[in-house]
């Protein structure tokens, strides 16, 4: 599973619309994480990573977890 994947189902699971997951991300274009979920975007940068998982309530580790490289 790639990162863009995992953002989704995670995001889907927990009922969280983009815009809304960009607000809790502190994202301003919630077209970015759609481009990340998409695959446009393959290599999001830490900084957003850190920035989805806790705009996901979870932890760095658990976003990771199982993502391909």
């Amino acid at each position: 599973m790639f990162i863009g994947e995992k953002i989704r189902n995670l995001r889907i699971e927990r009922k969280l619309s983009l815009r809304k997951l960009a607000y809790l991300s502190g994202i301003s274009s919630f077209s970015y994480i759609a481009n990340i979920e998409r695959g446009v975007v393959d290599d999001p940068g830490i900084k957003t990573i850190i920035k989805i998982a806790k705009g996901l309530n979870i932890s760095i580790d658990d976003l990771v977890r199982n993502v391909d490289i």
